[in-house]
């Protein structure tokens, strides 16, 4: 992709390496006003790469999603695509938990931005983020390591990421040859999805590794992006985030060794400010472009937002299905409450079985692993002596969900209750549904 190297506009850049809120250390911009920022800007996407932190993902999908304010009101700003994505803390063993070690401490957990191309790549990256924190905090971080990032790299896009990374930890101690090999390692991980990062906020150690930079891109082959690590949105909040650091790290500006930033330019710049620090190189600025229309977002909001989201339930070894397994609990708690000689009830049985069946067929909603679930937890509880209520609402209507043991109670035909009230949400406001009480 080459554009025209005299100009460039917003709607060629896409900021790759960007903080929010949940960057708690060190963060400064809401979601909401960093979205609303970036789509008044016009850029066409827009990255979230928190350190260490995922959880800001669904509530920035929706902001870069929103067509209309809280208020109901109108977005006059275009949406704009979001990319996922987290600077993981890379250690040499994100098991490893002492000085002995890990000598250099938490300088040993060096920076990596990972960022999900497709569903698979949202799962894996749920995955390093699950066990980074549960296996491998440690220094404050919550870390992983090259072993296990091979293990959950598919689907995914990476960036050498700061001044902080093992890449240009190696070319600041001139370790060329270091970075080369990690370059080798990812370039073979990642494919065509790596690439180098290059920055400069006015510190000498981001100017000093740029050649080298540039080089190891001309030897390997490797997309080199400008990137600005943006930890607050507009230059004049530099001090306030000077603020949260001091914050973050119990002290005081008026401290001489407080921590912060040496410049105030790490706030979200405008393309014609980026043109001016790169413009001798255009191409790593629209390079950025390219690497975001490697994202496959389509596919991660549809298996996101396009239906029921559940774990999976263990079936029997005779079962293939859920449904199956489902229709045979009801048939049996059926039998014991004596109901299988009831014509109406074994016609509405039929029935609310059908309609499982028809909603997971024409719409993928997978009602029966939902109520094999529901029943788990409930039978759970039973058995450990936990009082549960009878039911309620739209759940109490249902023939299927006493026989499998759900409710308890008065017969539902006997008062004329509706089994079509329990399908009659949104698949997303069903799944915040409870149908059963707690006495």
């Amino acid at each position: 992709m080459v554009f025209d190297a005299m100009t460039i506009n917003n709607s060629q850049f896409v900021h790759l390496h960007t903080h929010s809120e949940y960057s708690s250390f060190d963060g400064l911009s809401k979601i909401h006003e960093l979205v609303m920022a970036a789509r008044q800007m016009g850029f066409p996407a827009l990255a979230l790469t928190d350190h260490g932190n995922i959880g800001g993902w669904i509530k920035f999908i929706q902001e870069c999603r929103a067509k209309k304010d809280k208020n109901g009101k109108e977005i006059e700003y275009p949406t704009i695509t979001p990319i996922l994505g987290c600077e993981f803390y890379l250690s040499r063993n994100h098991t490893w938990k002492n000085k002995e070690k890990q000598p250099d401490g938490r300088k040993g957990n060096r920076h990596i931005n990972l960022y999900a191309k497709n569903w698979e790549g949202y799962k894996n990256l749920c995955s390093l983020s699950e066990k980074s924190w549960v296996d491998g905090y440690y220094y404050r971080d919550p870390r992983i390591d090259i072993d296990l990032l091979g293990k959950h790299s598919q689907g995914l896009m990476c960036g050498s990421a700061c001044l902080a990374s093992a890449i240009n930890a190696n070319l600041l101690y001139d370790r060329y040859d270091q970075s080369k090999k990690l370059c080798s390692i990812f370039k073979d991980m990642f494919g065509d999805g790596f690439f180098l990062e290059i920055m400069y906020h006015g510190i000498a150690d981001e100017a000093r590794i740029i050649p080298d930079i540039f080089k190891l891109s001309s030897e390997m082959n490797i997309p080199i992006a400008a990137t600005q690590d943006s930890h607050y949105i507009k230059k004049s909040q530099a001090k306030t985030q000077e603020v949260l650091m001091c914050m973050s790290t119990s002290t005081c500006l008026s401290n001489p060794k407080h921590l912060h930033f040496p410049y105030d330019e790490f706030y979200v710049k405008n393309a014609d400010e980026m043109y001016k620090i790169f413009g001798k190189t255009p191409q790593v600025l629209y390079n950025t472009l390219a690497l975001a229309e490697q994202i496959n977002t389509p596919d991660i909001e549809n298996n996101l937002f396009g239906g029921m989201r559940l774990p999976e339930f263990a079936l029997p070894e005779e079962f293939t299905n859920p449904y199956d397994y489902l229709k045979k609990l009801s048939i049996d708690g059926m039998k014991k409450l004596g109901w299988n000689k009831s014509e109406r009830h074994v016609e509405r049985l039929k029935v609310e079985l059908a309609d499982l069946k028809i909603a997971y067929d024409n719409n993928n909603y997978d009602f029966s692993t939902y109520l094999l679930i529901v029943r788990d937890y409930i039978e759970f509880a039973r058995n450990k002596g936990i009082i549960i209520g009878a039911g309620r609402g739209s759940g109490y209507g249902s023939v299927l969900l006493r026989c499998i043991g759900v409710c308890y109670g008065p017969d539902p035909l006997e008062y004329s209750l509706l089994w079509e009230r329990f399908l009659g949400f949104d698949d997303k406001k069903f799944i915040l549904e409870k149908d059963f009480g707690y006495a």
